[in-house]
């Protein structure tokens, strides 16, 4: 595997950062979803980075995504923007793009790459969280198609959502689960209100209810039976594509922190001269580093057409606690500057405080590494 960024991935990059920097990070559009960004986003063509060219797509490698996804995260501090984008992106419009037939991807791509409808998962249930197999939601076969009925709760996109990938069992008595495309519009579909949180206010969730929604046999992806198969691999891009921003936004907050204790003057000193601190911003860069070579062997294993399960959760795993880790440490380091909202870190913090429970909790990938290795 070979670690050198070519020539045409710098310059994508740079790109990007001056686009994040310019266009994005306007500090009132933190606490909502913009629409106005999200149109500059979809302008700028991101959304289409892996797709082919056939469906206005960049067609780039999935190397060249992480590190694209890494940039946003590094340049972007809408965390929850970044929220919108990659739910958008891997578990919605990359979904179709690689499970779906032909006629699908002519009915959803162009429109999903270009912006004009947003994506969206729906798995999660009120009562079945990081158990996705305990899911109840069902779809019954009706004439010439499939009655949906069910609630899926704190969807990611759901209250901006036109397009959903849901899963629901089509038998109960053997657990056997099928792919959905459902539209916003299909009637049945009723869209909760947006669901106050800690954090990633811009990144709206919802709970999405179906009510006897038909689905034509046209909008089942793949083939009926194939929804554990697609449920399993979506959480894989998911806990690739979804982190590689917070592996950006790791080496932020640690550059913030190092201008800090540059500055600060504690006892005449500089605090970066106290071991206890610079040994906080030395595991700050230990973590990124290897966040970031965890982030490029899995972009690097699907681009080979490997299955990177074991490796996703392992990179989820290693920057979702660290993520948070460094947010925490980068308050201590600050202390009451850290805590006040001028700073930034409060609002990091709150933003990172989740990507230990969604895409899986942590004891969830400790529990698929586990039974992933080989004795």
């Amino acid at each position: 595997m070979d670690f050198k960024i070519t020539n045409e991935q710098k310059q994508y990059q740079k790109e990007l950062r001056l686009f994040c920097k310019n266009q994005l990070n306007d500090e009132k559009d933190i606490t909502h979803f913009s629409k106005e960004l999200w149109e500059k986003i979809s302008e700028f063509g991101i959304l289409g980075l892996t797709v082919s060219e056939e469906y206005g797509g960049l067609e780039e490698s999935y190397l060249t995504a992480s590190i694209a996804m890494e940039a946003l995260g590094y340049n972007c501090i809408n965390n929850g923007l970044i929220f919108t984008i990659t739910n958008h992106m891997w578990v919605a419009l990359n979904t179709i793009y690689l499970y779906g037939n032909d006629a699908q991807k002519d009915t959803y791509l162009r429109s999903m790459v270009s912006g004009e409808k947003i994506g969206a998962f729906a798995l999660t249930e009120a009562e079945a969280g990081s158990d996705a197999t305990s899911i109840m939601a069902y779809a019954e076969s009706d004439n010439g198609g499939y009655r949906l009925s069910g609630s899926k709760m704190f969807i990611s996109n759901g209250p901006i959502a036109d397009v959903f990938i849901v899963i629901a069992l089509t038998k109960r008595s053997v657990k056997e689960y099928t792919a959905f495309i459902v539209e916003k519009e299909f009637a049945g579909v009723n869209i909760g209100k947006e669901i106050p949180k800690m954090g990633l206010d811009a990144c709206p969730i919802s709970e999405v209810i179906f009510e006897n929604c038909f689905i034509p046999f046209e909008n089942i992806l793949g083939k009926v039976g194939a929804g554990n198969i697609i449920m399993n691999e979506v959480i894989t891009w998911e806990r690739c594509y979804e982190f590689a921003p917070h592996v950006g936004a790791m080496q932020r907050v640690m550059e913030q922190c190092l201008r800090y204790v540059n500055e600060r003057k504690q006892s005449g000193r500089y605090i970066k001269e106290f071991q206890a601190v610079s040994h906080k911003i030395a595991n700050m860069k230990v973590a990124a580093e290897l966040s970031r070579n965890m982030l490029y062997k899995v972009a690097w294993m699907k681009d080979q057409n490997k299955r990177a399960y074991q490796e996703a959760a392992i990179f989820k795993l290693f920057v979702s606690e660290n993520y948070i880790k460094i947010c925490q440490d980068a308050m201590q380091i600050m202390g009451a500057y850290g805590y006040s909202k001028e700073y930034g870190i409060e609002r990091e913090l709150r933003d990172a405080m989740a990507c230990s429970i969604y895409s899986g909790t942590s004891e969830i990938q400790r529990n698929t590494i586990f039974q992933l290795m080989s004795f």
